[in-house]
């Protein structure tokens, strides 16, 4: 049986030992908890241990927890978006990590109550050449921030990025030392964002070094993939 409250701990000693380094503080920094493919009582001993951060790739799924899950959680969805899902995506998340298209930004903006605050988003940027996951290509991210910022119902927080399948530890730095001066171009040109989504349970200390201050955790947390 997985020991989530063990593995937290252990969690915790990693980022906090990589925060020191970097002289970052705790406070601005957040797990967000990876819990798709598991419980509702899974999800529940993260809760009791302080986690109040989940991330969900399938829809479906993610809005089952969502209304049945009894405690004020923040839900952030980070799987691909497909148009048809964009709808139940706007009615029931915090977050959303993968803006890749503006169609998909116009359709959350569109389909978000009025009577919610606005979605916060991140766009999600391309961090190899040969990457063929849904990104967008770092040299239109500046056109894609402008539209997105222009939504009413969105809020723009930052971005979000991942490194391909087999990186080295080398191609992770450069990644997101990438990511890190794509987030810090765009503040300079005036736009507020404060969210570096990167970094995962095999690599939150590149990421943590190159200023990451969000971080997806599944298997460090609640163990390998069943």
């Amino acid at each position: 049986m997985i020991d989530i409250e063990k593995n937290y701990q252990a969690l915790q000693s990693r980022i906090q030992s990589s925060l020191a380094l970097t002289g970052q503080e705790e406070s601005g920094f957040t797990i967000v908890a990876v819990s798709k493919k598991k419980s509702l009582a899974e999800i529940e001993t993260a809760y009791r241990l302080g986690l109040n951060h989940f991330g969900e790739n399938y829809v479906q799924e993610a809005v089952q927890k969502i209304k049945s899950f009894h405690h004020k959680a923040t839900w952030h969805f980070i799987g691909s978006i497909q148009s048809n899902k964009a709808k139940p995506i706007a009615e029931n998340f915090d977050w959303v990590h993968t803006i890749t298209r503006y169609s998909i930004a116009e359709k959350l903006d569109k389909y978000r109550p009025k009577s919610m605050p606005p979605l916060h988003v991140c766009i999600q940027i391309q961090l190899h050449q040969d990457d063929s996951r849904n990104s967008l290509p770092i040299n239109k991210l500046p056109e894609m921030a402008t539209k997105v910022e222009n939504l009413p119902n969105l809020k723009l927080r930052g971005l979000m990025g991942m490194t391909r399948f087999g990186a080295s530890e080398e191609e992770r730095h450069q990644s997101y030392k990438t990511m890190e001066m794509a987030s810090e171009s765009l503040k300079n040109n005036g736009f507020e964002i404060d969210t570096l989504s990167m970094g995962m349970s095999d690599d939150l200390e590149i990421a943590i070094h190159n200023h990451a201050n969000m971080i997806r955790i599944g298997t460090a947390l609640f163990g390998p993939r069943q």
